[in-house]
């Protein structure tokens, strides 16, 4: 049996890969015996990480740097996320820490404690979403649309300013704010009631 890419020179061994014969000098040592230059060029293409995922943080430092508020989300890209994360978190230990609170303490207390063991994760997973997009093992979600971000990213940071403004403008504002939070539970409620019903009709 002669070489594939030399029909004068008798085969050496066959490709591991393709199973071709060749000789000695279109051959490379492999691990597993030997390969044609054709097969491990497309080896080594397999093996090289994509260009557009080499500036992408990796999952496990954006869950380590999202240990500090904002900064995973700034490993990603992600900048006006980084500042609501920052803005949020900086609310939550606010109130958490103010005089009138009453038994709404503990609530808060809690809530700051899962926002900020949310950020590291969200980040980790931010992360490795993109890495999959850029490799070619995951598509990218079509329904996601920026604008729509861009919009409750507004909304939360007017809902914010605003709420800061009336707290040190009227004295116990906060305290009283707080007993209204189950009106949000109900709109909530409500909303996910009409969005089943919506759905169903369409």
């Amino acid at each position: 049996m002669n070489c594939a890419n030399h029909p004068e020179q008798a085969s050496f061994s066959n490709c591991i890969v393709c199973g071709r014969p060749y000789c000695q000098v279109c051959l490379a040592q492999h691990a597993k015996g030997y390969i044609c230059f054709e097969c491990k060029a497309r080896e080594d293409d397999s093996d090289k990480v994509p260009v557009g995922s080499q500036n992408i943080c990796s999952p496990a430092t954006a869950f380590g740097l999202g240990l500090i508020p904002g900064v995973g989300a700034l490993c990603n890209g992600e900048y006006l996320k980084a500042f609501v994360h920052v803005m949020i978190f900086g609310l939550l230990i606010t109130i958490a820490n103010g005089p009138n609170l009453g038994t709404f303490e503990p609530l808060f207390v809690w809530l700051t404690i899962a926002f900020y063991f949310y950020m590291p994760l969200e980040s980790y997973h931010t992360a490795k979403r993109r890495l999959l997009q850029a490799k070619g093992l995951l598509v990218a979600n079509p329904e996601r649309d920026p604008r729509k971000e861009n919009l409750w990213t507004g909304v939360i940071l007017t809902f914010l300013g605003v709420l800061l403004f009336l707290d040190n403008v009227i004295q116990g504002f906060m305290e009283h704010a707080l007993r209204m939070w189950p009106i949000v539970l109900i709109g909530f409620g409500w909303a996910k009631i009409i969005g089943h019903f919506r759905k169903e009709k369409a």
